[in-house]
This record gives structure tokens, C-alpha cells and sequence, in this order.
């Protein structure tokens, strides 16, 4: 196989990811979270024979337990990442957890006996003060910033475990795919229920949910598949780009602001992705 396949799909497993988050998050404003989240996940099932034609056919217990796992955490993340952009916070929620979600992986990678670069040490340290630029930005609206960087850490923890649960089950291919989505939507449903709201979705937010149900659909295969045949290490690190596709599309078709210590944290975030990526 092409080794350029592998860091490709990767690539269009961000750029999907961050496009859907941009049109989920925008559903989040018509109806409940959870409701999105369910939505998405049934939804995704469109991609089911792209998963098909790209992903190992393989049943696997262990790894439809793991990915089911790594699916309710994703969902709970996607939750919490739609509930944070809800407070039209989008320029800020994903930076921030994309550098969180990207963070992760390359610790466990540290862990298990990886050693990272000087940049990517480097990118953390400038992560961690992008998050506080963010912060330090709320001015007026101090309670809702800080409650959208609680949000964004929890969703960017999530998300970083389900890259690398969905890693570790990879060779599982169809199993795994098949098995996050049950998960995700199980956890999705469980927080509705919880929460005492529908996890069906309003009628006004199907359109969107639609589309960001197929991007996620294609985003978890793409991932999966370049996963299978590269490290976690480039694979997660790569997909957690997604963030610059969500704020681009924030900035060209919501026309939304931040302030400017705000502005500077989002695109130094951004910068940290890209150099806790580079292997």
C-alpha cells in the first residue's frame, strides 16, 4: 500500500470530522445535544459501504467492546462539544479541544515508549497557554467562556480516548465501526434520559444532522483505515486537525468574533495542533 494513504485519510478523517462538528454544533442551536448525537449516529449508517469498500471485514468481539467503549466516550464528547458551541463559542470551543484531543494520544504514545520531538513537546507548552489566552478573554461574558472551556477540556479528553480505543480495535475494521456508533448512541440516548430531554431530534435540525451524520460516518472510516495502517501516534495527532475546518467554517459562514486575546489563543491553538502533529 501507498505510505501516503495512510496520512491522507487521516487528513480527510479531520477534514470530515471538522466540517460535520461545524454543522452538528449548529443543529445543537435548534435542539437538544443529545437528540444531535443520536441523530448523527443513525445517520452515519450512509457510510456504512464506504466502510465496506475500505475497512476489514472482521468480527471481533474485543474489539467491538473497545470501540463500543470508545463510542459512548465520543458521544458524551460530542455532547459536551455541542452544548459548549451552543454558547456561540465556536472560534473558541474547538482549538480548544482539539489541542486536548491531540495531547492524549501523544501522551499514551509517551507512555507506552514513544518519544516525541522537540516540537511537540514545544506544542503542548503552546496549547496549554492558548488555552489560558482563551480564557483570559471572556471580558464580559467571563461565566460563559469559562463554562465553554470546561466543556471543550472534557469534549477534547473524550475525544483523544476514542482515538485511541478505535486504534487499538482497528483490524476489526467493519466491527469497529459498526460497534462505536451503537455505543456512541447508547451513551447519547442515556444522557437525554438523564438529562429529561428527547433524544429525538426537532424536525428543524434534521437537515443539519443529516449532513454531519454522513461526514462523521465517513470521518470514523477514514480514521479507521488510516489508523489500521499507520501509528497512533501520526494517525490521531493528523485527525485532530479537525478544528481548523471547524473555525473556518465558523469564520466564513457564521461570521462569528472573538476578541481579541481570544482571536490570538484560537490560532495559536491551531499552531500547536500542527506542530504536536508533525512525527
Amino acid at each position: 500500500m501507498n505510505p501516503l494513504l495512510s496520512p491522507i485519510a487521516a487528513l480527510g478523517s479531520a477534514a470530515a470530522f471538522g466540517i460535520g462538528d461545524f454543522t452538528g454544533g449548529l443543529a445543537g442551536r435548534r435542539t437538544p445535544a443529545p437528540s444531535v448525537t443520536v441523530g448523527i449516529e443513525v445517520c452515519g449508517l450512509a457510510a456504512l459501504p464506504l466502510a465496506l469498500w475500505l475497512l476489514p471485514i472482521t468480527w471481533d468481539l474485543q474489539a467491538a467492546a473497545l470501540t463500543f467503549l470508545g463510542g459512548a466516550l465520543g458521544g458524551l464528547g460530542l455532547i459536551a462539544f455541542y452544548r459548549a458551541m451552543a454558547l456561540d463559542l465556536i472560534g473558541l470551543v474547538a482549538p480548544v479541544a482539539g489541542v486536548v484531543g491531540a495531547a492524549l494520544p501523544t501522551a499514551v504514545g509517551l507512555l507506552t515508549g514513544d518519544r516525541l520531538q522537540t516540537w511537540q513537546l514545544g506544542g503542548i507548552g503552546v496549547g496549554l497557554f492558548a488555552i489560558f489566552l482563551i480564557n483570559a478573554g471572556s471580558d464580559g461574558t467571563a461565566e460563559k467562556g469559562r463554562r465553554g472551556l470546561g466543556l471543550a477540556i472534557m469534549a477534547g479528553l473524550s475525544f483523544g480516548l476514542f482515538f485511541i480505543l478505535f486504534h487499538a480495535a482497528s483490524s476489526a475494521g467493519l466491527t469497529a465501526f459498526l460497534g462505536g456508533r451503537a455505543g456512541s448512541a447508547m451513551a447519547a440516548i442515556g444522557a437525554a434520559l438523564v438529562t429529561g430531554v428527547s433524544f429525538v431530534p426537532r424536525r428543524s435540525a434534521w437537515r443539519l444532522i443529516a449532513i454531519a451524520g454522513v461526514l462523521d460516518g465517513a470521518g470514523v472510516t477514514f480514521y479507521l483505515f488510516a489508523t489500521h495502517h499507520g501509528a497512533l501516534s501520526v494517525t490521531a495527532l493528523l485527525a485532530s486537525f479537525y478544528p481548523a475546518f471547524t473555525v473556518l467554517c465558523a469564520r466564513l459562514l457564521t461570521r462569528e468574533r472573538l476578541a481579541p486575546i481570544q482571536a490570538v489563543g484560537a490560532v495559536m491553538a491551531l499552531i500547536a495542533i500542527a506542530l504536536i502533529a508533525i512525527p
